[in-house]
């Protein structure tokens, strides 16, 4: 059995850019800096920093996701180097349901097949009976995606329309001030 079948946690990529402050047993901030991070599980984040920390050190971390930041708390569980000068750190989350999804990452909330055990949208087998099949999974994240895109479009479309309604204020605009409607500004 690999150390990857012994987590209790599937892993999801990421890029997304951290903020760190370690802190002391009496949370004074000891250092802080900025890395990012390389993957995250409902139970853990991995970090790229150029500080190495120790066993234990207690981060307050700032994690920003889909243009907003989000603030998790969690211990380091190792720090290495691969002697590029920058630092893997795996932290555990200390707080219960502390859970960091980029887009790439999201699985929508499913309904095991089996036992009809509603599970949450990280969990890539059922919580109830264990429920696992790789092809349910593939569709699961197909439809994230899809939503995800869907959600895209709509942004795209209220852009459009925004920019659109601004041209036209404008068009109106000087339509108005050319026909001697609107004072000139001298």
């Amino acid at each position: 059995m690999t150390f990857a079948d012994r987590r209790k946690h599937a892993r999801f990529k990421t890029n997304d850019p951290i903020s760190y402050v370690c802190v002391d047993d009496n949370g004074s901030p000891i250092k802080e800096g900025k890395g990012k991070a390389i993957n995250v599980s409902k139970g853990g984040i991995l970090i790229e920093t150029a500080d190495a920390f120790k066993w234990q050190d207690l981060l307050l971390l700032t994690v920003d996701v889909k243009r907003k930041s989000l603030s998790v708390k969690g211990r380091v569980v190792y720090s290495n180097t691969d002697g590029s000068g920058l630092f893997q750190t795996g932290l555990e989350f200390l707080e219960t349901g502390e859970v960091i999804l980029t887009e790439e990452m999201t699985i929508e909330p499913w309904k095991c097949p089996e036992c009809g055990q509603r599970n949450d949208g990280l969990s890539t087998h059922c919580i109830r009976c264990g429920y696992t099949d790789e092809a349910f999974v593939q569709v699961q994240r197909k439809l994230a995606a899809e939503s995800i895109e869907k959600a895209r479009k709509q942004q795209k479309k209220l852009i459009l329309s925004y920019v659109y309604a601004i041209f036209g204020i404008i068009v109106v605009g000087m339509f108005l001030y050319l026909i001697g409607v609107l004072p000139r500004l001298d």
